[in-house]
Parts: C-alpha cells; sequence; structure tokens
C-alpha cells in the first residue's frame, strides 16, 4: 500500500551541472595558511571559492645535450576550497584580527546577516602541505535585518578597520549603516558585539571603505548623496520661481527648465568619515567634504607610519585625493580667495576617444609595500590600467604635494584589482575571462607621460 506524502514533507533542492564563472567581487590575503597569499572569490551562483597561488618551476631539456637544462616559472590558481552557500552573495572583505597570523572573511548576502569565515589547512598523515585539506569554519552570523536585497537592508557595502581588524561596517544601499566591534576573549576566540547604528536618512551609498588612520580610532568613508526630504515640494517650488521669471530670457539663453533630481542637478556628492568611539562605544559623522559630481569608487591609502592616509576617489576623467582638514576648490568665478589643498589629476586619455564624452574610473586597488612604500593601480570603463603615486613632504610625510597618474596597460575590464605581495594581479571579470598576470616592471614614471 502506497502511502501519501504531504506538502509539508517535499522538499526541492537545487543542484548545478555547472558552477557560475562571473566573480562579484574578490579579497586577497592569507586565509588557510599563514605566509601563503590566496584569494577569496564571491560567484554570482552563491559559491565561495578559495584559490592558492602556487608557482613552480618546469626544466625543459635543450636541443643540444650540453646545454644546461632551462627553467620556466609556471604560475596557477590551485582551487582549495568550494563552499554552496545557496544565497545571493553581495560584498566581500578579508579582515585580519588583532594577534592573528591568518586573515577571515566577511560576507554579507540576502539572508540578512554577517558571515564571519575561518579557513584551516588540516595536514594529512604524509604531512604533505600538497596533499592538505582545507576546512573551514563558521565564526558568527549575526543577523541584522529582513531576507532579501533591499535597499534599506544592509549587505551591499561592506568594509573592515585596515588596522588591526577592530571593527566592521556594513552598510545598504539607502540610509541604513551598522557597525560591528571585533574582539578577543580570554580563550583568544574572536568575539563579534551588538551592532552600533550609524544611519542617515535619505543618503544613497556609492561606496564604502576603512580609513587607515594608526592605531586612533576606526574611521570608515562613505561616498554619498542625500537628497531633499520632500522632494514634490521642491519641485514645485522650483516650477513655480520659473513660470514667475521672463519667458523671453529664458529663450535668449536658450534655456530649459530642467527638474530637481533630474540629471543629478541639486545634489551634492559628498565624501564622509564615520568614526567610531571605542571609549565611548558610539558612531558620529566626524568630517565631510563634496566631492566630484561623477565619483563612484574609493580607496585607501595607509595611514600611520606607513603612509598619510586619506582616500582616492575615482570618477570621470579625474582621481582625486582627500583627507580629512582639506578645504574646497575656489568657485569657478574665480571670487573664493582660499587657495586649494585637496589635490586632483586627470587622467590619461586615448587620441582617438571622443573629447565630449569622458572616462569613467570603476575600480582603485592600493597596495602596501616594505619601509612606508606604497603605489595605486586603477583602471577605467575601456580596461586601461593607470599606476597612481603620490609624492610627499621632505619635512612632514603626512602631508601630500604631488600625484602622478601613467598608463601602466590595458586589460580586459574586471571589477576588481587583487595585488598580490608576489608582483601578480589577479583581475575578477563579471563578463568574459578573468586573468592573472604577472609585473614585469612597476617603477615607470621616469619613462611615462606624467599627468
Amino acid at each position: 500500500m502506497s502511502s501519501i506524502t504531504s506538502a509539508a514533507a517535499m522538499k526541492l533542492l537545487d543542484v548545478r551541472l555547472k558552477h557560475a564563472g562571473s566573480i562579484i567581487t574578490s579579497a586577497i590575503g592569507e586565509f588557510s595558511t599563514s605566509g601563503v597569499q590566496e584569494i577569496a572569490c564571491l560567484r554570482a551562483g552563491g559559491t565561495i571559492d578559495l584559490y592558492r597561488i602556487v608557482i613552480t618551476n618546469v626544466s625543459s631539456d635543450g636541443d643540444d645535450d650540453d646545454e644546461e637544462d632551462e627553467e620556466e616559472v609556471q604560475t596557477t590558481l590551485k582551487l582549495l576550497k568550494r563552499i554552496e552557500t545557496r544565497s545571493t552573495l553581495r560584498s566581500l572583505t578579508a579582515i585580519r584580527i588583532s594577534g592573528s597570523k591568518k586573515d577571515v572573511i566577511l560576507v554579507g548576502a540576502d539572508g540578512g546577516c554577517l558571515s564571519l569565515i575561518a579557513f584551516d589547512t588540516a595536514a594529512s598523515a604524509s604531512n604533505n602541505k600538497s596533499d592538505a585539506s582545507v576546512t573551514y569554519k563558521l565564526l558568527h552570523c549575526p543577523t541584522f535585518g529582513k531576507s532579501g536585497c533591499r535597499r534599506d537592508t544592509p549587505g551591499q557595502y561592506l568594509a573592515s578597520d585596515p588596522r588591526g581588524g577592530r571593527a566592521v561596517m556594513i552598510a545598504s544601499t539607502e540610509k541604513r549603516k551598522l557597525v560591528y566591534v571585533l574582539n578577543r576573549d580570554s580563550g583568544g576566540n574572536i568575539t563579534i558585539a551588538s551592532p552600533l547604528e550609524a544611519h542617515r536618512p535619505r543618503t544613497v551609498v556609492f561606496d564604502l571603505v576603512g580609513v587607515d588612520n594608526g592605531f586612533d580610532n576606526p574611521i570608515f568613508a562613505s561616498l554619498e548623496v542625500q537628497y531633499p526630504e520632500y522632494e514634490d515640494a521642491v519641485l514645485a517650488e522650483r516650477k513655480e520661481k520659473k513660470e514667475k521669471e521672463d519667458h523671453d530670457k529664458m529663450e535668449v539663453k536658450g534655456g530649459r527648465d530642467v527638474e530637481l533630481g533630474q540629471h543629478g542637478d541639486g545634489y551634492t556628492k559628498q565624501l564622509a568619515y564615520y568614526e567610531l568611539d571605542l571609549g565611548l562605544n558610539h558612531v558620529s559623522r566626524r568630517w565631510a567634504t563634496s566631492t566630484i559630481r561623477s565619483a563612484c569608487c574609493l580607496a585607501a591609502i595607509p595611514g600611520g607610519l606607513d603612509g598619510p592616509s586619506g582616500v582616492l576617489v575615482g570618477g570621470e576623467d579625474y582621481i582625486e585625493y582627500l583627507r580629512e582638514g582639506m578645504t574646497l576648490p575656489p568657485s569657478s568665478n574665480g571670487e573664493s580667495k582660499v587657495t586649494p589643498k585637496r589635490l586632483i589629476c586627470a587622467i590619461p586619455r586615448r587620441e582617438l576617444h571622443p573629447k565630449s564624452k569622458g572616462v569613467l574610473i570603476t575600480t582603485i586597488s592600493v597596495l602596501r609595500q616594505k619601509k612606508g612604500k606604497f603605489f595605486a593601480l586603477a583602471q577605467s570603463e575601456l580596461g586601461d590600467v593607470y599606476k597612481v603615486s603620490l609624492q610627499m613632504s621632505k619635512e612632514d610625510k603626512t602631508v601630500v604635494t604631488h600625484m602622478t597618474i601613467c598608463l601602466l596597460d590595458t586589460l580586459p575590464v574586471g571589477n576588481g584589482l587583487n595585488i598580490s605581495k608576489l608582483a601578480l594581479l589577479f583581475v575578477p571579470a563579471e563578463f568574459g575571462d578573468h586573468g592573472l598576470y604577472q609585473f614585469d616592471a612597476i617603477d615607470i614614471e621616469d619613462s611615462a607621460v606624467k599627468f
């Protein structure tokens, strides 16, 4: 006699025949083994992949017996672990907690929670590193909102404190921002505190990054726009004023009444600093300044003893360097007497590119070198990769005096630039093939055209 299965007991499980190839975002660090560079990727199908950069020497026999064998260096990415989350992944960042030798990853997804994942290597009986298997452990998964990719649910943007991993900020596309404080207990286990709110109503976020300011209070930089509270009322008031103006003057000027909000008119894009006071356990909006209207991406500059701190802001045709305390540039009519202290530099343009069309910078990445040296790489929407260098004052290393942008190469367009300490560049792509490139030379300022 056959039994009838109720609808409540029936469960469906989707199993993919082939994993998705597009990568949403990626991060580079030392996740499973200390001292070994690895890359964590979020794929569109809801999987987290961990790759290891493997460099091997392959000997090739020469034509003559007397000639010595030539060694060729092969660089590959080896898949160590694949985690099936069965969710929509949104953001990823790597963080190293103070006192740890390895990095952990923080993942934001559509489940309304923040996932803290750690990888570990379990050595086999032969004690061979190549035979070691990588395992993962979900350390924490605090819930903060509703499920689904909503514009007011945090998870779209994720940033960590570069200095010691003391805190992490997770933000939504609009309004909501949460800050989690990370620490260790007496047993050495990673702990995560209750979230602190840093909400700002009627604010649309474009990018989020952690600012390196040494061992002072953690600071997060947000690229955001705040729109009016009553937009309909502002539009009606603007229309009323325009109707009172002389119609003949508007025709002479060739003017056309553009509504507020159309083409971005009336809105100011700002770079804002949010500071976490570890003593008071409170988050406040510390500083804000206006930036270029087309700004869309941020990158943090090393601070403390390693650099001047601040952020690079990428936009259309320009890259701007900003840090707290910089004054606004003078107005276009020349009435302002304030000497600008901020730095803004134009990017190299192609000779045949139309002058009326700008070139947008889509991603910026910074590599911290030894002895306080660093450089940044930026990629445009056309695939051109630029090297950005900052020159500090000889008297005060925290003051930036010049910025240089040089064309490095042209690569397929990616959604990130992962620079390894092994002189390698990994470019993940959402549409197309991913690439792993080797640097031949990076000191190109002397031979390249400066901007």
